[in-house]
């Protein structure tokens, strides 16, 4: 700072060594200073200069902005991270249990399991003889352990899905009856696996998924997934086998998803979706 404005003072004619030296230099800023009457290049206007800021007002002003502005997006930034962690969860417990099926139907060859809908017909049929045995062999094969529900464990029904704006694939299916069972477990990381109670043998083929457990939010289409064992409708097929899917039956609530559009990476969800066999 000194340096420079000295600079500017011989640049202006003044001699610091010869003709006044050092004090000539020190009663030229005390002038200055005093009459209150600095040019540019002296040396008391560029240490002004130099310590000009904002005002309090404007520092006021610009912080209320960003403040306005991370009221705004930080929420959603926060739901999109969140919902890519249901979906990575989602993604990992699908693949466990589809490996545990692909296992128990090639080895000890279970294969009647599933629901489908046959072609001229206007009702769902299902091959259930291998159901209680295919559920069986998952508890075991992922060393399930069975969940004592509370009250405080409860999933959304689906008249209230459907009043708050969400969607079915079937309003049919029998979605509060598997959901309130009694039949749970939970897996090593804390997710939860509802199978069917044995009350009603039609729902054998439904399974539903919540990834984190009773964390919460426990809503239908972010962290809580209806799935029904199928066979993507090839009833007459020779070949053994039982895919795990929303086919026939699934439901989301007002914002969530599909299992169908996450595992076959689609975008979000449209009325287009909702249809019984995927595309």
């Amino acid at each position: 700072m000194m340096g420079k404005s000295f600079k500017m003072l011989i640049n202006r004619g003044f001699d610091p060594i010869g003709g006044g030296g050092t004090q000539s230099l020190v009663s030229e800023f005390l002038t200055c200073k005093r009459n209150e009457k600095c040019y540019n290049n002296d040396m008391i206007h560029l240490y002004k200069e130099k310590l000009s800021a904002f005002t309090l007002a404007e520092v006021l002003i610009t912080l209320g902005i960003i403040g306005v502005v991370a009221a705004i997006t930080i929420p959603t930034l926060v739901s999109k991270y969140q919902m890519k962690v249901f979906e990575t969860a989602f993604k990992k417990q699908y693949s466990v249990l589809q490996n545990a099926i692909n296992y128990t139907v090639q080895v000890e060859g279970i294969s009647a399991c599933y629901i489908y809908y046959p072609s001229g017909t206007g009702y769902y049929q299902f091959e259930l003889s291998d159901c209680a045995q295919l559920s069986a062999n998952l508890i075991s094969l992922l060393q399930l352990q069975p969940f004592e529900r509370s009250s405080k464990y409860v999933l959304p029904t689906k008249n209230d899905v459907l009043s708050n704006g969400g969607k079915t694939v079937n309003d049919a299916c029998s979605y509060d009856a598997v959901s309130g069972s009694q039949n749970t477990y939970y897996t090593k990381d804390g997710a939860i696996i509802i199978f069917p109670d044995q009350s009603n043998r039609n729902n054998y083929t439904y399974i539903i998924i919540d990834v984190n457990g009773e964390k919460g939010p426990n809503k239908w289409g972010y962290d809580v997934f209806f799935m029904t064992f199928s066979n993507h409708n090839q009833y007459n097929s020779q070949e053994q086998r039982i895919f795990l899917t929303d086919e026939f039956c699934s439901l989301a609530e007002k914002g969530g998803r599909l299992p169908r559009t996450i595992l076959i990476n689609k975008e979000k969800t449209d009325d287009d979706e909702f249809v019984n066999m995927w595309k």
